[in-house]
């Protein structure tokens, strides 16, 4: 099984390295604002479907305690994958579990935002960087990880949650409910 689950991240991370290059041209300065999401869009739909095989994967091999400990280890990896220079991919939340995925100033300021006002894409030009914003909503599946304590999470996810993120904060959330958000930021040349 673990071969399985090896081969199968082998694959994506070639996969990932060979498509990589379609991101690789350069971010001028009067780049309309709709390539800039076209590619936002684009990277965020790239990583999400790797990040999510890849732990589907992960569950399938050892259960979502086993998920947990993979995430740990292997999420922010992944969610860099199709980051090229020029170019950085952040997933980040106000309740977040990794510390690597604490919000910025500018990210806090849209997740608050977000928190009062429809959870909508943004496009955010500031300082010679381009950030495109994109709210992440809870889905179904996640609620194993990222439900409620007791109710959606089972005891041996907890105690794994526990071990790998002693600070976490990113428990209680309901289907559809803002979750975080992904942020593409774009260096301007």
């Amino acid at each position: 099984m673990r071969f399985g689950v090896f081969t199968v991240l082998s694959i994506w991370m070639l996969f990932a390295a060979c498509t990589k290059k379609q991101h690789d041209q350069p971010v001028l300065a009067d780049t309309p604002d709709s390539l800039y999401i076209q590619q936002g869009d684009q990277l965020i739909a790239q990583t999400f479907d790797t990040l999510s095989k890849a732990l589907i994967a992960a569950v399938n091999a050892g259960g979502f305690a086993h998920a947990v400990t993979f995430c740990n280890e292997k999420a922010y990896p992944i969610t860099n994958t199709y980051a090229t220079e020029g170019i950085t991919i952040r997933r980040s939340s106000l309740k977040y579990r990794n510390p690597s995925n604490r919000p910025d100033s500018l990210e806090a300021a849209v997740l608050n935002d977000f928190l009062f006002s429809e959870a909508k894409p943004r496009l955010i030009r500031k300082e010679g960087i381009v950030h495109y914003i994109k709210p992440i909503l809870l889905q179904p599946m996640c609620l194993n990880c990222h439900g409620k304590k007791g109710e959606h999470i089972l005891p041996e996810v907890q105690t794994a949650i526990d071990a790998s993120y002693p600070d976490d904060q990113a428990t209680g959330y309901a289907p559809r409910e803002l979750r975080g958000i992904w942020h593409i930021a774009f260096a301007i040349k």
